[in-house]
């Protein structure tokens, strides 16, 4: 495969670097030598004829320290003069918009680069970065443009992180590490200040935009915005989950397909004026115009790299689409920025693209080879394969895409397959005459633009219809919770470890069939070995060590008891991922999960934990379940999944561990008025008071740690009680001044998550 397909290699090793600098810290020097070592081997090995397997291993181990050294030096951290200096401080910035505003029902978002900051402190020019405003919907009626010159005045801090999705990082990769929402005020200064020529093509696009809207009714106008120019924020919600429980999402979604059509309108266009190979050389530029229209989203970029990759190879008489164009473009767009790997569309695009240059053709040859003897009829046939296509091609992206969508979306969709095989013929239409509907309203009057419109219309109307009626059956889609990275892992190994011996020459697979059968016993022996040791080594590494350990993350807290059970106290912060990586994989049980206010959000933040592991009790503070969305999930995941729910009473005692106990205490109410839950940890002397993001009625004094909201911060209570550690959790503004500097402070915001570890006499921050 290395010599077929050498960008394979190449793009493996890239994408392998990438991601051991994403997970392990470390610093350029480290992966910069590695890269200089590994090239002089890989020299040495060519200049001295070594085996090609050695000179590939040199290579291989060259290219990860490449992908992981241009991670580190592109890591998503803040400049030094970075305007998130000022997180957590009111001030009144000046910038201009660098990006499409970002319109939804619910809010707007405008990213701004600030040119100018006003705090407390004074003015600050020297800023980089890029802040997030976000506008509530219906707050202000301005229509902001790209190139607005904005002057905005507000709470400056970190985006959050949510219970489902590190919303922080996301836009870290981004060049984002601020965002001001729903500022006190917002104001244009200007106007104009952007590249004119991705600002004509924004008001191009919005002119499609508006002319869509103005000669379809919705649905149907929105989904056509989402096919045409990758818009799909104005597709209400129930039809949006209707294409999420059909497996059809990416219907929405620009990707390979809308690439392909402008590929073959332009180039049979360009080819009757021009030689072919002419005609591919204009198409290049076509493509690359209409990526930057459409949003340049990382899977438009791979299908647009991909094209232009095929379109190069044609002008040189070369095959172009091949598996080392998909991974020459995948790679090409790791170089450029290595974030491009976590983001989900390229992942899914990439593994989609991928299943089917792997196996749609080895899957519709043999049933080709089936049909044509059983069906005489020309007609006959062509139809008959025309939907097998069409399952076979939705079969071959399924088996690549599977574990991704399970485990980013948790749903199984049972009628995915026969949607497609549905719908997938009427999307070429859709957006040839759909496009060509839009292109002739903008210039003719309203009603010949509809009038034109009118064969799109009965497609889009047909899609959504068929969409609607199969979401509609109650299996449509089934809910799979805790799918995470081991599970994604292995299903890619198997699948990889099957393809690639399918793909060998049929000998070599005989051969190797006849070795496995003569070795049936040895072979399982060391089968058997091989798990007992990898089960062995997970149960010796994560069995209890017999101490107490308490783990911070966003505003929730994780404990575990020295003989391994198991207590979340609930807040915000992706908790769940959390106790996926450090509670034992065999353990999927939480013997105590405290919900500190029964609200919309906090059950939002407590549903993935339900949803994943089985809770023998939940407590809850007294009253009602506030109204809100998840108010019936909760019901039924409560339902499924609790076994018992405790309504709280103050001082009520609950044992975790024979030396280890929470007492309960009710905090002040918060803004709505429903009663708060605290807790008080103690393991022998060790005391931990979690107080969560509400505010405190008093704090015991000589306790080990308090873990509280600074918003709702006390100093002069704090300074009392005197703790050893304050961790203040990941919330709206920075820690209050004032602390006692003998009290030992840790902000989640900065840190991400911390854990101490305690043996009932102390308590220690692991790592120290």
């Amino acid at each position: 495969m290395t010599r077929s397909s050498p960008f394979v290699l190449i793009a493996f090793a890239v994408a392998a670097g990438i991601w051991l600098a994403s997970q392990f810290l470390m610093p350029a020097w480290l992966p910069a030598l590695v890269l200089g070592v590994g090239l002089l081997a890989a020299l040495g090995a060519w200049r001295l004829r070594s085996s090609s397997e050695v000179i590939w291993l040199a290579a291989f181990c060259t290219l990860v320290a490449f992908g992981a050294l241009r991670y580190t030096l592109s890591a998503p951290v803040p400049s030094p003069q970075s305007i998130a200096r000022y997180n957590g401080q009111r001030v009144t910035l000046e910038g201009v918009i660098v990006a499409e505003p970002d319109v939804r029902p619910t809010h707007t978002n405008l990213r701004v680069q600030p040119w100018r900051v006003l705090s407390a402190s004074g003015s600050d020019e020297r800023l980089d970065d890029l802040v997030l405003i976000r506008i509530a919907a219906g707050t202000d009626a301005t229509r902001w443009r790209y190139g607005d010159a904005v002057q905005a005045t507000g709470l400056l801090d970190a985006p959050p992180r949510m219970s489902t999705f590190d919303y922080r990082e996301y836009l870290a990769r981004q060049g984002v590490f601020s965002w001001m929402s729903r500022p006190r005020e917002l104001a244009r200064i200007g106007e104009g200040y952007g590249n004119p020529i991705f600002a004509r093509l924004l008001e191009a696009k919005d002119a499609v935009r508006q002319t869509v809207r103005r000669i379809l009714p919705q649905p149907e106008s929105a989904l056509l915005n989402g096919i045409l120019i990758g818009d799909d924020k104005d597709i209400p919600a129930d039809v949006q989950e209707a294409f999420r429980r059909t497996g059809t999402s990416h219907i929405v979604a620009i990707s390979g397909f809308n690439v392909s059509v402008v590929i073959a309108l332009v180039i049979p266009m360009l080819g009757r004026l021009l030689n072919p190979r002419r005609a591919a050389l204009f198409a290049i530029p076509a493509i690359a115009v209409y990526t930057v229209f459409v949003g340049a989203s990382a899977s438009v970029v791979r299908a647009a790299v991909m094209a232009g990759i095929g379109l190069f190879g044609a002008l040189f008489w070369r095959k172009g689409f091949t598996l080392n164009t998909l991974c020459a473009a995948a790679c090409f767009m790791l170089v450029a920025n290595p974030h491009t790997l976590f983001d989900v569309g390229f992942q899914l695009s990439f593994m989609a693209t991928l299943g089917l240059v792997l196996y749609a053709d080895r899957l519709s040859g043999p049933v080709r080879v089936w049909v044509q003897p059983r069906l005489r009829n020309e007609h006959a046939q062509k139809v008959t394969m025309l939907i097998l296509d069409s399952a076979l091609v939705t079969l071959a992206a399924q088996l690549t895409t599977l574990p991704l969508i399970l485990a980013t979306y948790n749903q199984f969709s049972n009628v995915a397959l026969l949607a497609n095989v549905l719908i997938l013929p009427l999307q070429p239409p859709i957006m040839i005459l759909g496009g060509l509907a839009a292109f002739v309203a903008l210039f003719t009057p309203h009603a010949l633009g509809a009038l034109v419109a009118l064969p799109a219309y009965a497609f889009l109307t047909a899609t959504i219809r068929i969409i609607q009626w199969l979401s509609g059956f109650e299996a449509a889609a089934v809910p799979v919770y805790g799918f995470g990275p081991p599970a994604v892992l292995a299903y890619y190994i198997v699948l990889l470890a099957l393809t690639a011996f399918a793909l060998q020459p049929a000998l070599e697979r005989r051969a190797a069939t006849r070795l496995i059968r003569s070795n049936i016993k040895t072979t399982a022996i060391l089968g058997v070995t091989l798990i007992a040791i990898v089960l062995g080594g997970v149960y010796w590494f994560q069995r209890p060590d017999g101490k107490l350990h308490v783990i911070f993350v966003g505003g929730s807290a994780v404990i575990q008891s020295p003989s391994g059970n198991q207590a979340v106290f609930s807040g915000s912060g992706n908790v769940a991922s959390l106790l996926d990586r450090v509670a034992p994989v065999w353990d999927r049980e939480i013997e105590l999960l405290i919900l500190p206010q029964r609200s919309e959000r906090g059950r939002r933040d407590a549903l993935p934990l339900l949803h994943r592991y089985r809770v023998r009790t939940l407590l809850v503070p007294a009253g009602d379940e506030a109204e809100g969305e998840s108010l019936a999930e909760w019901q039924h995941a409560v339902a499924s999944n609790v076994a018992r729910v405790v309504t709280a009473s103050p001082g009520m005692s609950l044992t975790l561990d024979a030396d280890v106990s929470v007492v309960i205490e009710l905090r002040a109410p918060g803004r709505d008025g429903l009663q708060v839950i605290g807790a008080r940890l103690i393991h022998d002397a060790v005391v931990v008071d979690l107080v969560g993001n509400h505010e405190a009625l008093g704090h015991p004094a000589e306790q080990d740690l308090i873990f509280l909201g600074p918003a709702k911060a006390d100093v002069t209570k704090l300074n009392d009680a005197r703790p050893r550690w304050v961790v203040w959790a990941d919330a709206v503004g920075v820690p209050p001044a004032g602390l006692d500097p003998r009290i030992r402070s840790v902000n989640l915001k900065e840190e991400g998550q911390i854990a101490f570890v305690g043996d009932g006499m102390r308590l220690v921050m692991r790592g120290q």
